[in-house]
């Protein structure tokens, strides 16, 4: 039989498991009841101004007709991929539970009006559509961050050093690259694509129809590759100057005209395009596999000719 000691433990557990039900119950129902939404609720399409500011400054970006550009590198092209991710993060930003909503954390969290790490307003139109800071770090790739005008701070996915106030860290570093080649013209060559084939002609000689040499498929094909994935590092300062420097020159078809001009000046390597009022600066990779080739490099070599076998003798003898 169940003494009334017994009846009394089992009464106790019950009050004790009703009582973690209704606990859990509550704490489910409080975490349910926490409206968790987009930190800036608008969508991507219609932002066509980003500005992005530190304790150095501020940066601009805006959106184009023809896509991304950097006022401040006289409208050069962006980084379309790195803008389309970083819109992406802040737009995806969901309110969570606040880590601190007191006015007096802002400035320990750096997500201050007057203290902060970053302050990224979003546009649309000329209208402040969100406007955040971006604070302290608490984890890896994770940054406490602040709407504006509201209270609450929470932490969150982002990382302040994808938003740069440095111009030439949005910079699209293939913007002078150059696709659809049909001809490559340097110093003594030129090269000339038809149903995707390289012929190649040397423009040493005075007679085209002599100048007409095999070509080196790979080495050809290698030029075309390297024009088309050109890359800068970033734009040159101001008052470089190259008067004094070595230079070489390509012309370039596809199918309108372009000029590459490149430079060598104390072990630093510079390139212009035409169409783009601006010397930008290059690694030595590129700039060695654009320079190297020439009439030879892009030319198979000559053999010798099979000698004469004299009559009466076999080539095996």
């Amino acid at each position: 039989m169940i003494n009334s000691k017994t009846s009394w433990l089992f009464v106790l557990l019950g009050l004790q498991m009703t009582l973690t039900l209704t606990i859990f119950a509550y704490e489910k129902s409080t975490t349910g009841s926490v409206d968790v939404k987009p930190l800036i609720p608008t969508e991507a399409e219609v932002i066509d101004e980003l500005v992005i500011s530190d304790n150095a400054g501020e940066l601009r970006l805006n959106k184009t007709e023809g896509g991304w550009v950097i006022p401040a590198l006289g409208g050069l092209a962006a980084n379309e991929i790195k803008l389309t991710t970083v819109l992406s993060d802040l737009l995806n930003l969901k309110s969570d539970w606040p880590v601190a909503s007191a006015t007096g954390s802002r400035s320990r969290f750096e997500v201050a009006e007057d203290k902060f790490n970053r302050r990224v307003d979003l546009l649309s139109s000329n209208a402040n559509v969100g406007r955040i800071y971006v604070g302290t770090s608490p984890g890896f790739k994770k940054s406490h961050v602040r709407l504006d005008g509201q209270k609450n701070i929470y932490s969150l996915a982002l990382n302040a050093y994808d938003f740069p106030t440095e111009p030439a860290d949005w910079l699209d570093k293939s913007l002078i690259s150059v696709q659809n080649i049909s001809s490559i013209e340097g110093l003594d060559f030129k090269l000339f694509s038809e149903n995707r084939e390289w012929s190649l002609i040397s423009t040493e000689n005075e007679v085209e129809a002599e100048s007409i040499v095999e070509v080196n498929k790979e080495n050809a094909n290698a030029l075309d590759m390297a024009l088309k994935t050109l890359t800068v590092l970033s734009v040159a300062d101001q008052d470089v100057n190259l008067a004094d420097s070595k230079s070489f020159r390509l012309e370039v078809f596809a199918p309108n005209q372009i000029t590459f001009t490149f430079f060598e000046k104390e072990d630093k390597y510079y390139v212009t395009r035409s169409g783009i009022d601006k010397i930008f600066t290059l690694s030595k990779f590129n700039f060695d596999k654009l320079s190297n080739q020439n009439l030879t490099t892009l030319s198979e070599p000559d053999t010798d000719k099979t000698p004469v076998t004299p009559a009466g003798q076999s080539n095996s003898d």
